[in-house]
C-alpha cells in the first residue's frame, strides 16, 4: 500500500506538537507578543492535525475497516508504527513521544491479523503488546479496573506452548507477562483461586535462577494481586461485608515472601518504598502487625520520601504514604473519631504544602494523580472550604488549560445567570435548596455558588489531561469513552458528601451532569440523573459547548460559526439537548454582547493572563 507519509513522520509531529504545548512566557512579555505566538503556535497545530489525521487514516483505519487487506509487508510497517508509538526500551530516540491510543489501534490490528497466520511466537508478542496498551490507555485513567481482554486466551495458550519448544524463550517470557498483567483486569473482589493458578503457572516455568525479565513480571503480579486484597478489604470495611481472610491467607503470605526474595536479589526494585507499602497493608490485613506499627512505617516512610532529592519520587511517595495512612487510620482505629479527625487534619496541614511544592515541579498525570488521591483521602478529615482550595491549587489552577477553559465557563456562566436571575428568578426554584425568594433575595451569594459549580465541573479531567489536551488527532473511541467518565470523578475525589450540605451537593450535581442532555434522552454518564440543581448545570453546559467550539488560542480546530450562529443552534435544540431557560437568555443582547466579547477579546485577555502568571 502507498503511503502520504513514512511512519517517522508521526513521531516527528508530536514531538513537535508537544514542544508547541510546553510554550511559556515572562510577565515582562507584551500583550501583542503573547496573542501572536499563541495564534501562530494554534496554526501550526492545525497542519499538524491535518498530517496525523491523514496518517491514521491511510495506516490505522484502512485495515480495521478491511483487515482481510493487509499483507505480511503492511502487518510488519504496522508493527514499526507501533514500535515508534510505544518505544518499550527498542527505540530510545522516540522516548517522550508516546501514543497510547494509536498504539493500542495498532496492536489491535496486529492481533487479529497473527490469530490466524500460524505464527505463536509473533502472535504471543502482539497480543502481550496490545493487552499492555489496553492497560496503559484504559486502566491508567479509571478509578475501577476494565474487563480482561485476553485471560481465557493466554491461559489456553500457556497450556498449550509453555512446556514445548512450539514457541522460543522470548515469547515465553511475554507470555509470562500477559498472564500476570490479564489475571487482575476486571475484578472488583479478591479472586483466590484465580491469583492461585496464574501464581502457580509463573512459578512452574521460571527459569532458575530467575530471569530480570521474569522477575519484573512476578513483581508487578504479586503487588498487583496485593493492591487488589487491600482494596477489597477497604472496599468490605466501608459495606459492613467480612472479608474471608482464612482462605486468602496462604496465597497472601507466599506473594509477601516472593516479593521479599525478589527484593533481597534486587534491592532496587524497592527504590522509593512502594512495595514495601503492599507488604504492610498485606502483613496488616492478615494479622502480621497492628495499625499502629503500620502508621508508624507509612509515617517512616513519608519522611523518607520527604528527603528524596528528585520532586517526582517526593510527590510519589508523599501522595501515596500518606493516601493509605489516612485511609486505613479512618477506616481501622479504633479511636474516637474526633481524635482521629485531629490527628489526620494536623498530618495533611504538615504535608500538603511539601506536596503542593512538588506539584509545581512536577507536571505528570500519574503523578499528579498522587497528589489528588492524597486529597482525596483528605476529604476525610476537613471542612470542603479547607478541601476546595487544596484541590484546585492542585489540579485546575496547575494546568494552563484546564484552567483557561474552567474560567471561560465561568465568565459565560455570569452572563446567563445575571439576566435570569433579574428576571425570571423563579427558574432557580429548588437550587441548592432554595426558593425563587432566596435567591431574588440573595443574588450575590447564588453566583458566588454558580461560580463554584464552574471552577469544579471538569476536576475529574484532572486524571486525564494527555487525553483531553490532545488536540494533535481526532479521539480514538477508546480515549472518548475515557473522556465520557470524567463528570463522576467528583465522587472519587470528594469523599464525604453530607446529604444535608445543599452547597456541595449542587456543585457536585452539576460535575455529574453537564453533559446530560436536558431531555435526560443522550449525553453522558449514562447513570446520572437530574436533580433540582438542574438549572444550574444548564447554564453550565451552554458555557461549556460555546468555549468549546470557539477556543481559536488553545486548539487547533474551531468550528468557525459567529456568536450568532451558535446562538440559533443552541436555540434550536432548546428543551431537548439544552435548558430552555438557559437558551431563551442567549437571545437578549446583553448576554449576547457579553458572549460575543467573552469569546474575542474576553478570551485574549485570559490567555494573556494566564501565560504571563498574572492572577484572573
Amino acid at each position: 500500500m502507498q503511503y502520504t507519509y513514512p511512519i517517522g513522520e508521526y513521531v516527528t509531529q508530536l514531538k513537535l506538537y508537544n514542544e508547541l504545548e510546553s510554550m511559556t512566557f515572562s510577565p515582562e512579555d507584551s500583550r501583542e507578543t503573547v496573542l501572536s505566538a499563541l495564534e501562530e503556535r494554534s496554526a501550526r497545530k492545525r497542519g499538524i492535525s491535518d498530517v496525523a489525521n491523514t496518517m491514521i487514516r491511510e495506516y490505522v483505519e484502512t485495515f480495521e475497516k478491511n483487515p482481510e487487506a493487509m499483507t505480511q509487508e503492511d502487518a510488519d510497517v504496522l508493527d514499526a508504527f507501533a514500535d515508534l508509538l510505544y518505544p518499550d526500551g527498542k527505540t530510545a530516540g522516540a522516548v517522550g513521544a508516546t501514543d497510547y491510543g494509536i498504539y493500542y489501534r495498532i496492536t489491535r490490528i496486529l492481533v487479529a491479523y497473527y490469530r490466524t497466520k500460524g505464527d505463536p511466537d509473533r502472535y504471543v508478542f502482539v497480543l502481550n503488546r496490545c493487552s499492555n496498551g489496553h492497560m496503559l490507555l484504559v486502566n491508567g485513567h479509571a478509578f475501577s479496573p476494565k474487563d480482561s481482554l485476553f485471560l481465557d486466551e493466554c491461559i489456553a495458550l500457556s497450556d498449550k506452548y509453555l512446556d514445548g519448544d512450539e514457541i522460543g524463550e522470548k515469547a515465553k517470557t511475554k507470555l509470562f507477562a500477559l498472564l500476570a498483567r490479564e489475571v487482575i483486569c476486571g475484578e472488583d473482589h479478591f479472586p483466590v483461586g484465580r491469583l492461585r493458578l496464574v501464581f502457580d503457572m509463573l512459578n512452574a516455568h521460571k527459569h532458575t535462577p530467575r530471569t530480570p525479565y521474569e522477575t519484573l513480571c512476578m513483581v508487578f503480579f504479586c503487588t498487583t494481586a496485593l493492591q487488589l486484597f487491600r482494596e477489597h478489604c477497604i472496599w468490605a470495611k466501608d459495606h459492613g461485608v467480612a472479608v474471608d481472610v482464612k482462605t486468602a491467607r496462604p496465597l497472601i503470605r507466599e506473594l509477601c515472601q516472593a516479593l521479599k526474595d525478589m527484593i533481597s536479589e534486587y534491592p532496587s526494585l524497592n527504590g522509593n518504598g512502594d512495595i514495601t507499602v503492599f507488604l504492610l497493608s498485606a502483613d496488616y490485613f492478615t494479622g502480621e502487625i497492628t495499625l499502629d506499627e503500620m502508621m508508624d512505617r507509612f509515617t517512616e516512610l513519608q519522611r523518607a520520601a520527604s528527603e528524596k532529592p528528585d520532586p517526582t519520587l517526593q510527590a510519589q511517595g508523599l501522595g501515596l504514604f500518606n493516601h493509605l495512612y489516612l485511609n486505613m487510620f479512618y477506616r481501622f482505629s479504633d479511636l474516637p473519631k474526633e481524635e482521629i479527625y485531629r490527628i489526620s487534619r494536623d498530618r495533611v496541614r504538615d504535608v500538603l504544602p511539601k506536596l503542593m511544592n512538588v506539584t509545581r515541579q512536577v507536571n505528570n498525570v500519574m503523578f499528579n494523580r498522587y497528589i489528588v488521591e492524597f486529597l482525596n483521602a483528605a476529604s476525610l478529615t476537613g471542612s470542603f472550604d479547607e478541601f476546595a482550595q487544596a484541590i484546585l491549587e492542585s489540579t485546575v489552577y496547575a494546568d494552563k488549560a484546564l484552567y483557561i477553559h474552567t474560567v471561560m465557563v465561568r465568565e459565560m456562566s455570569r452572563a446567563i445567570f445575571d439576566y435570569l436571575i433579574g428576571r425570571t428568578p423563579e427558574c432557580f426554584d429548588g437550587v441548592a435548596g432554595k426558593d425563587a425568594a432566596y435567591v431574588r433575595a440573595h443574588a450575590d451569594e447564588m453566583r458566588r455558588l454558580l461560580d463554584e459549580c464552574c471552577m469544579f465541573h471538569d476536576i475529574g479531567k484532572f486524571f486525564m489531561l494527555d487525553i483531553v489536551e490532545n488536540s494533535m488527532r481526532r479521539l480514538t473511541d477508546d480515549e472518548f469513552e475515557i473522556i465520557q467518565e470524567h463528570p463522576g470523578h467528583f465522587l472519587h475525589i470528594y469523599q464525604i458528601i453530607d446529604d444535608t450540605d445543599e452547597r456541595v451537593l449542587c456543585i457536585r450535581d452539576c460535575a455529574l451532569t453537564h453533559h446530560l442532555w436536558h431531555d435526560g434522552t443522550r449525553g453522558y454518564p449514562k447513570n446520572a440523573s437530574h436533580t433540582k440543581n438542574r438549572p444550574f448545570s444548564d447554564i453550565l453546559a451552554i458555557a461549556d459547548g460555546i468555549d468549546a467550539a470557539t477556543d481559536f488560542l488553545g486548539r487547533p480546530y474551531t468550528s468557525g460559526k459567529t456568536i450568532d450562529q451558535l446562538i440559533g443552534e443552541f436555540q434550536a435544540q432548546s428543551g431537548t439537548h439544552y435548558g430552555p431557560e438557559a437558551a431563551s437568555a442567549l437571545s437578549a443582547p446583553e448576554v449576547r454582547d457579553r458572549l460575543a466579547y467573552w469569546i474575542t477579546e474576553g478570551r485574549k485577555e485570559i490567555y494573556y493572563r494566564i501565560y504571563t502568571g498574572r492572577k484572573i
